[in-house]
């Protein structure tokens, strides 16, 4: 079984106590390059991992002589962390440039630089990864836990698989069309024609159409349109169909770093939505803790665990009924990606 190590949040004045004492970070040799996978948030709230709690573990890796990397990649949708400038801007707003660690958007300007990774999978054989996380050692995953709006939770396995994706694996995991025209919106313009990478694009009637069978899925498309004529088709894939994906790109990634992979979930300001929009909606659950693991299966299982405990009930299925998160939890362990039975270690 996986081991997962608990500090609860009463505890949280000796985190570095309880960071130091895992033995874990051990798998780090001095010189090589970690990444530090995290999510920056939204500039109309708070509702992310903050800089001064990541401090311990910065002064750890630091003292093990690690070359260290704040990172994430660029979103699919419009706004404001849609490019590398305006991410870079909220990183720094939101004052993770004070840590003394190197921020890096991954995937370039526009999360169009990637690398592929094969495998056998229910729903793909290629996956497409921002090329940065392919020049790196190992990477530990910081996840803020909280409810997801398809997958019901968002913990380690969504900011691995979808956070590493460049664009075009995180248009493949959200939708199995392309991307779509609101015609209504649409000017004509013909931006999107002249920028469209495949050629996939056209003008008919004075309107832009998308050919279906010369699309690659780069959304691109979507940022270029200056009129926010063209969308993500967000109901083309089920809730248990998205899971699936992402759980595929999570696998994919995790086994490009195999033994050097560590898992933080920092159980806080656990929301019923995710912290890319405005709004992350309610506060579920009271603080708990952060949890440690090199199991992001075990990690995110044991997560929904003590929330549920903590709260007597079941407060992300008791929010979204219709949406079975655990769906995602038996299909890594169906394809051998972790495991939903763990050793609970607390602190």
């Amino acid at each position: 079984m996986s081991k997962v190590y608990f500090l609860p949040f009463e505890k949280f004045d000796r985190i570095e106590i309880f960071l130091k004492e895992l033995e874990i970070f051990n798998i780090f040799e001095k010189g090589e390059k970690i990444a530090l996978k995290i999510h920056f948030g939204n500039s109309n709230h708070n509702n992310h991992i903050l800089p001064e709690y990541l401090i311990p573990l910065i002064n750890l890796l630091k003292e093990k002589g690690l070359s260290l990397f704040l990172t994430d990649t660029n979103v699919l949708y419009r706004g404001e962390r849609d490019d590398t400038f305006s991410h870079l801007e909220l990183a720094y707003k939101k004052g993770y440039g004070n840590l003394g660690v190197p921020i890096l958007i991954a995937g370039g300007l526009n999360c169009d630089d990637e690398f592929e990774i094969e495998i056998e999978g229910k729903h793909f054989r290629k996956l497409y990864f921002a090329k940065e996380f392919k020049e790196f050692d190992g990477l530990i995953a910081l996840s803020h836990f909280k409810g997801h709006i398809i997958a019901g939770i968002g913990g380690t396995i969504k900011n691995i698989g979808m956070g590493c994706a460049s664009r075009r694996g995180k248009f493949a995991m959200h939708s199995n069309i392309s991307p779509k025209v609101n015609i209504s919106i649409c000017k004509g313009c013909g931006k999107c024609v002249s920028e469209c990478l495949f050629s996939a694009i056209e003008l008919v009637n004075k309107k832009s159409f998308i050919n279906e069978k010369k699309c690659k899925g780069c959304a691109w498309c979507i940022h270029v349109c200056p009129y926010g004529a063209i969308d993500i088709p967000w109901s083309s894939v089920s809730p248990a169909e998205f899971q699936e994906k992402l759980v595929e790109y999570a696998y994919g990634i995790k086994n490009l770093y195999k033994e050097k992979f560590i898992a933080i979930n920092f159980l806080i300001n656990i929301s019923s939505d995710c912290d890319c929009i405005s709004n992350p909606g309610k506060i579920l659950s009271e603080n708990i803790g952060l949890c440690v693991s090199t199991d992001p299966v075990s990690i995110d299982k044991f997560s929904v665990e003590i929330v549920k405990e903590k709260n007597g009930y079941d407060v992300f299925l008791n929010y979204r009924p219709d949406i079975n998160y655990e769906h995602q939890f038996n299909y890594a362990e169906k394809i051998g990606f972790g495991s939903i039975n763990y050793e609970l270690i607390t602190y």
